[in-house]
This record gives structure tokens, C-alpha cells and sequence, in this order.
């Protein structure tokens, strides 16, 4: 599925784009030749060995075009656009059916490509941006990096206990080393320990779709190899995910791969896509043990190493080192984690704790909803409700789009009656409060900074109608684009645009803030010298320009400007609730912690139910 090639960065100075024809032809396998030429009367390997090396120029040529308009993107200060060009063209090379390694010309290619790239990278850092985007490292990064002691080696000699899995393999001393190495090095112990406990997250999920699939159980462990269970993990050649997808094969299984969601980072959909196209190579190849190997390295890799041996045995193949080193550990990695993960107590693992299984339903959204709501809705927490969706990149259903989106089991419900009573139009900033013991419409008011009348129309009560512990009502907070912006006393009639600033709420990205403001999330970003993916705090001030015409519908005049931000000057007061924070109340005020600290003399961050608290607005 994927193909790992070693990215070590080598200074190369070949000219090998200036002999590139002038033309680019169409793509096709070195095998399919120039379909649609008459047969030359020559030899027939001259004319295969011609054709795969037009090919070859072609493949380099297409890469190389995307890599030249990342180039002018770079310039141009689009650093998103670069970075999404310079990644066409590494795919380019990753996902053709052909072993880079095999061919010394694409191979050379391949390396300048990723230094050249990388100049940029250092570049980039350097002014402060970032061009490349965050991930966590794949488990397989790091174990195709071991080196087995002589100490597990000799100790795999010695074992002779039998091993028995759901599928027919041979547990040959290359598993047994890697047994050893797992329960008996300090460092592989810890790693075999993490993916146990991560596993119980996703485990009964992933068994019950590999039923369904027909696939054996124990190769659900595959995702502790491929990435400890870990959604986001994603590796520098771009595989993603649990199961490790790259793009090309994931989009083929069905996983759907847009600007605000990325199905190869979900729970379900990626899990049973691991499944069918297990399944698919083991019809193909008749053996699993090829089969893993083909999921790793790709079935064109496995097919040419079963033509130059004439065997179809993985260890065979391994033994004449006719597969990629990575490819080599990988196999007896994953069988060695399903011997240990199917008796962790023989092994010795025998105070682990997995972690408790997610429990979920789904529940059809229209977008456009921010999953807080939904957090809110049910009294989760927002990293839960992310955590049963991390599929979708930045917490949020965009307008137009529909999503079935999954919540705590039992919740479907209550989170449909809520939504229900909030308009769609509102779901991406209106919001749900839990009362508290003691607190009245016009409290929720203040914290919210909207009338008690307002909470009371939309929740068909009257003002002065006593509020039951917790009960939830919908708060109808201003929407986002309609909200009056602090202009420090810029003089909005004399210019075609104005510069505002605004302070993250907590949960923010550069993205839904520029959604909000119907602005382009790259030029956001570049405005305010950050990654359109980086994380924002709570009270973080961002720049926006914006047209001055559009501020001016926002107020009436610039009196009453100054009439909006005196008004926003007066004090507001926050009751301290059972549970309270100050951060989560200065988050909540869109303030900081220290200003929260100054404004109330508070040498520390204790605070005391019943406290009232003063918070300043610009």
C-alpha cells in the first residue's frame, strides 16, 4: 500500500531534467509500452527496455512540473499552495507502480526532488512559517529502525514454545527475535505496552468489522505495527491514519479525502478498507505472510521479487533479501505483536490496563455545526466528542455538507431533540448551557453577553422562570460575522479596507476564524505569519482586514462605534461555579488568565464558588 522509500537527503548534481523530452506523454506501466505503435521489427527486450525508459523521463517529468509550480507558489508567499504542490510531486514518484530503487535515474531524481524540497522546509522555518504539516510519527518509523541486540537473537535460538495464530503461518527464529525483543528490551517493551493499552479504544470495533469482512481476527493488530492506534499518526510519505493509508489507495478503498474531513484518520470507514484490501491481496497471493507484504510495500514490489526468485514464499523472499529492508522486518514485527498480544500474561504483561472501548452511535448533522455544540448537547467533553470524530480535521460540518457524526452511545437522541431547536443557520455559533444549581436566566445573561429575554424567546420561557439544575438551554449568541469589531479607533469612512483585530476563542483555527469572517483561510494565515494547521490560544489576537463597507453595515456610524465600545468598557461580573477554572472562565470571556489575575488582585489561580469575579472588555 505504501512505498517507503529511505528520503536520506544527498547533495546531487545531475542535470537530468535538461534531457526530458519536450512533451509529456501519457502515463502508463513500463509493462504496457507505447499502447497503439506498430511493432518495430527489432529485438523484443530492446523495445521493452526503450519504452520503460520513456516512461521513466515521463514520470520525472510530471513530478518535476509539480515541483516548479510549488516553486513559483513559494515566491508568490503561498506557502499553503507550495507546500500542497511540492507534496503532488513526491506523490508522483510514491504512488507509480515502480521501484524507485530499481532504476538508478529515478532513484537520483527522487533524492534531489526531496532536497530541494527540504531547502524550502529550512527556509520556510526560518521566516517563521511552516511548510510542512504536523504529524505524529508512525509506530513503523521507529521499529524500522531497530537493530536486534546478539543478546535476541541467541535468546529466539533457544524458544521452542508453539504458537499458534487464526491463520496458517510459520513461526520461523525472525519472529521469535522480534518476540524477544518486544518483552525483553526495555524500549520495545514500552512500545509493546502502549499499543496493549491504546488498543482497547479501538479493538472491538476493528474485530467485528474483520468479521464482517471475512478477514482473520488477529490481523487487527496490523494498526499496533502500522501505528500504535493512533488516528492521526501520519508518516513523512504521507500515510495516515490507523491503518496507515496513503492517499492514492485510500481514496481506491472509498475513504474520501477533502478540506475538512480525511476519512483515513476515522474509526470505522479506514478499518474496513484495511480489511477489504487485506482481503484482496490474500486472494491474490494465497498467503498471508505475502500478503502483509504487499500491504506494505505495494503488490508491484512483491510481484517483481516473486518474478526474479520464481518462489511465492515470503521467507524465502526474505532470506535472499530480494524485498526491501523495511519490508523484511515488517512481517515478522506484525506476527510477533499478534503472538504477544493474543497471551499478553505468557509474555509477561500482566498489569496492563486497556483502555476503555469507545462507545458511540451516529447521529445525522447539516452542516454548518461546530462539534462543541455537540459536546455541549450531552456534557461531553469537546476532546471526547474529537475523539469519536477525528476524521473531521478541524472539529466542524461546513455549510452544505451533511455528516453522520458519532456521539456517546445513548446520547443520539438528546443531541438530535437539542439540535432541533437550534436553527441551522446558528449551529456553528450558537451554544448549549448546562444550568448550574443557583443560577437564573439573567446570570447565564451576563456569562454570555446576550439578553435574558433573548435565551427566554428561544426557549419558550418567561424571564422570570426558575431554572432546574441541570437542565440545558439554548443560548442564542451572536453570530460570529454579524459581531460588532474592535477597531481601536481606526476612521472606517476614509478607507477601502480595515484592519481589525479579534482574540481567538478557545478551539480556534486560522480556518473556522476565516470561515467566519468569510475570509480565505491562506490569507489569513499569511496576514498573521502562521500555519494555516497551528494551534491558537484562547485570547490569541488575530488580524483581519476586511472591507470598510462591510465594517460600516456592522454599525450604524462611527458614533456609534464609540457608543458600541464604550458600552463594551463597562465591567461585566462572573459568579463562580462549582468546578470553575480561571482559565476555562477567561476562555469563556475571550480575556487572559493574568488580566483575569489583575482585574481581581488574585495572587494565584484559587477561586472559590460564589466568588464574583470583574472581567474588562475592550
Amino acid at each position: 500500500m505504501r512505498r517507503r522509500i529511505a528520503s536520506g537527503v544527498m547533495a546531487l548534481h545531475l542535470g537530468l531534467l535538461s534531457v526530458l523530452p519536450a512533451q509529456v506523454p501519457v502515463e502508463r506501466s513500463p509493462h504496457e509500452g507505447e499502447g497503439g505503435q506498430a511493432s518495430l521489427s527489432l529485438v523484443e527486450q530492446k523495445e521493452s527496455a526503450s519504452s520503460s525508459e520513456a516512461w521513466l523521463r515521463a514520470l520525472i517529468q510530471r513530478a518535476e512540473a509539480f515541483f516548479q509550480r510549488g516553486e513559483a507558489a513559494y515566491r508568490q508567499g503561498d506557502f499553503v499552495r507550495a507546500r500542497e504542490e511540492f507534496d503532488r510531486a513526491v506523490d508522483v514518484i510514491l504512488e507509480a507502480r515502480v521501484n524507485v530503487t530499481a532504476h538508478p535515474q529515478l532513484l537520483a531524481y527522487y533524492r534531489q526532488l526531496i532536497e530541494r524540497i527540504h531547502a524550502y522546509q529550512l527556509e520556510a522555518a526560518m521566516q517563521g512559517m511552516e511548510l510542512r504539516q504536523q504529524y505524529e510519527p508512525s509506530l513503523l518509523e521507529e521499529l524500522a529502525k531497530i537493530e536486534l541486540r546478539e543478546e535476541d537473537i541467541k535468546a529466539a535460538e533457544q524458544e521452542t514454545e508453539e504458537i499458534t495464530l487464526d491463520f496458517p503461518v510459520t513461526i520461523t527464529p525472525e519472529v521469535r527475535q522480534f518476540i524477544h525483543y518486544f518483552t525483553k528490551n526495555p524500549k520495545g517493551r514500552a512500545t509493546m505496552e502502549t499499543g496493549l493499552r491504546r488498543a482497547g479504544r479501538y479493538l472491538e470495533m476493528a474485530r467485528r468489522i474483520f468479521r464482517e469482512e471475512g478477514v482473520p481476527l488477529d490481523l487487527v493488530w496490523l494498526a499496533q505495527a502500522e501505528s500504535n492506534w493512533r488516528p492521526h499518526a501520519r508518516s513523512p510519505m504521507r500515510a495516515q491514519g490507523i491503518w496507515q493509508f496513503i492517499p492514492g489507495t485510500g481514496a481506491k478503498y472509498g475513504l474520501r479525502q477533502t478540506s475538512w474531513l480525511d476519512e483515513r484518520s476515522g474509526l470505522e470507514q479506514p478499518t474496513r478498507a484495511a480489511a477489504r484490501y487485506l482481503k484482496f491481496l490474500y486472494e491474490r497471493y494465497l498467503d498471508w505472510p505475502l500478503a502483509l507484504a504487499a500491504y506494505n510495500c505495494g503488490e508491484a514490489t512483491v510481484d517483481r521479487a516473486i518474478a526474479a526468485s520464481g518462489y511465492a514464499d515470503f521467507w524465502y523472499l526474505h532470506r535472499n533479501r530480494l524485498l526491501p529492508a523495511e519490508t523484511r522486518n515488517y512481517v515478522p514485527i506484525i506476527l510477533a505483536i499478534i503472538a504477544i498480544a493474543k497471551d499478553p500474561a505468557r509474555y509477561g504483561f500482566t498489569d496492563i490496563e486497556p483502555e476503555p472501548a469507545l462507545a458511540y452511535e451516529t447521529v445525522p448533522v447539516e452542516g454548518p455545526i461546530d462539534l462543541r455544540l455537540i459536546a455541549e448537547a450531552v456534557g461531553a467533553s469537546p476532546e471526547h466528542i474529537r475523539d469519536l470524530n477525528p476524521e473531521l480535521k478541524y472539529g466542524y460540518v461546513p455549510l452544505g455538507e451533511t455528516y453522520a457524526v458519532r456521539v456517546p452511545a445513548g446520547t443520539g437522541e438528546q443531541v438530535s431533540e437539542l439540535l432541533a431547536r437550534v436553527p441551522p443557520q446558528h449551529r456553528d455559533s450558537w451554544r448549549i448551557h448546562s444550568v448550574a444549581e443557583g443560577e437564573t436566566l439573567q446570570s447565564i445573561a451576563e456569562e454570555h453577553r446576550v439578553s435574558a429575554e433573548e435565551i427566554a424567546r428561544v426557549n419558550a420561557l418567561e424571564t422570570d422562570a426558575s431554572l432546574k439544575a441541570g437542565a440545558r438551554l439554548i443560548v442564542p449568541t451572536p453570530t460570529p460575522r454579524r459581531t460588532p469589531l474592535r477597531t481601536m479607533g481606526v476612521e472606517l469612512t476614509r478607507l477601502s479596507v480595515v484592519r481589525v483585530t479579534i482574540r481567538a476563542r478557545s478551539g480556534d483555527t486560522i480556518t473556522r476564524i476565516a470561515a467566519r469572517y468569510g475570509l480565505s483561510a491562506r490569507e489569513v494565515a499569511r496576514l498573521n505569519r502562521v500555519s494555516p494547521n497551528a494551534r491558537l490560544r484562547a485570547g490569541q489576537r488575530i488580524v483581519l482586514v476586511l472591507p470598510s463597507e462591510r465594517v460600516k453595515r456592522s454599525h450604524a456610524s462611527s458614533g456609534r462605534i464609540k457608543r458600541t465600545a464604550a458600552a463594551q468598557n463597562r465591567p461585566l461580573t462572573h459568579r463562580v461555579r462549582p468546578g470553575d477554572t480561571l482559565l476555562e472562565i477567561a476562555n469563556r470571556y475571550e480575556v487572559t488568565v493574568s488580566e483575569l489575575r489583575r482585574w481581581n488582585r488574585l495572587s494565584g489561580d484559587l477561586i472559590r464558588p460564589g466568588q464574583t469575579l470583574v472581567i474588562y472588555r475592550e
